[in-house]
This record gives C-alpha cells, sequence and structure tokens, in this order.
C-alpha cells in the first residue's frame, strides 16, 4: 500500500504566497522577503522588508470524497482558508502594507496564483483564490537600541482546496454466483 499525499502541501502554499509578494514589488524587494519564526535569519538594517508568517486554518466545508478504483486510492478534499500575517518594515513599511492590501483582492493576483505552480500529479494549477486582506495596522515596535521602528501589519486571507490521497482496496470483480436455492426460499 502506498501512503497518503497531501495536495498542495503548507510548503508549496507558502512559497506561492512569496512569489507574489516577490512578483508585486519586483527586484527592489527581492532580497528583503522573510519567513517569520525561523532561527539565525538576520534583518536588513535601514532597509524596508517583509516578514510572512503562516498563522491560521480554518475549515471551509465537510469532506469530499472521489473514489479510483483505477488508481486504488481514495480522495478526501477540503476548502481550507489560510491567514497569513505579512509585517512590513522600515522608511517605505505603509506604502508596502497599503499596496499589498489593495493588490490582493484584484484580479491580476488570482491570474498570479492561478499560473504560478502547476500541481506535481496533475500539471493543473495550484487550487489557491485570494479572498481578502485586512487593513493595515500600524504596530510600531521599540528595538534592541530603544528606537521605535515602522512596522505595518495585515493579514492576508487565501483558499485553498487541499486533496489527502488514500490508499484504498476496490471490490471491483466478483466470480458468477449460481444460485441453487430461490431468494426467497425458508428452510423449515
Amino acid at each position: 500500500m502506498t501512503a497518503a499525499v497531501l495536495t498542495p502541501t503548507e510548503n508549496q502554499l507558502f512559497d506561492a504566497l512569496w512569489g507574489y509578494i516577490d512578483a508585486v514589488f519586483g527586484s527592489t524587494l527581492s532580497a528583503n522577503i522573510f519567513k517569520g519564526f525561523q532561527n539565525m535569519t538576520a534583518t536588513p538594517p535601514g532597509a524596508s522588508y517583509v516578514v510572512l508568517q503562516p498563522g491560521i486554518v480554518v475549515r471551509q466545508n465537510q469532506l469530499r470524497r472521489d473514489y479510483d478504483a483505477a488508481s486504488l486510492v481514495v480522495n478526501v478534499e477540503r476548502d481550507t482558508e489560510y491567514l497569513y500575517q505579512c509585517d512590513c518594515y522600515g522608511p517605505i513599511a505603509p506604502d508596502l502594507a497599503n499596496t499589498i492590501a489593495i493588490a490582493w483582492p484584484s484580479l491580476w493576483t488570482s491570474d498570479f496564483f492561478n499560473g504560478y505552480l502547476a500541481m506535481p500529479t496533475s500539471g493543473a494549477p495550484l487550487p489557491v483564490t485570494p479572498l481578502y486582506a485586512d487593513e493595515p495596522q500600524q504596530l510600531n515596535i521599540v528595538n534592541a537600541e530603544l528606537q521605535y521602528e515602522q512596522r505595518f501589519m495585515l493579514r492576508l486571507h487565501l483558499q485553498a482546496n487541499q486533496t489527502v490521497s488514500l490508499p484504498q482496496e476496490f471490490f471491483s470483480t466478483a466470480p458468477e454466483l449460481d444460485l441453487t436455492v430461490p431468494a426467497d426460499y425458508r428452510a423449515p
């Protein structure tokens, strides 16, 4: 039996989000996008940068099942809402945050995710739909030198349709039965 397979994975979703932020700002910011909650990652001094943090996962529906007898698997699909926190720091942090918040619910963003990453097994587009972005909030921080740094935080909401493929045995062939007793026969 084969092991369960999840598609798309959280890493694929995060990579697509990273690629989106990089595409929005281009080469001006591409070296200054970081994944949050990572050890040994220094932020650039004096530069503006974006920190993306995986966050909350919310189930949107009950599970849907699709049986594939030819491949001996059952595919269980769940629509899931992912909330990613996006923190923008530095001198142009408000502009970065507002640009992301305004661009997120656009058709451009939907088109980006539709063509960004093909699923490894089927080659179909990554099943991601941007939903909405919270309005940026100013949440200044005090650094180690007791200096205020600009920080603008927003959350990006997206829906991903995730599927788990599980091994499934099927009773697809059966021998013909020769009934010698009528179906409504009752023993005395």
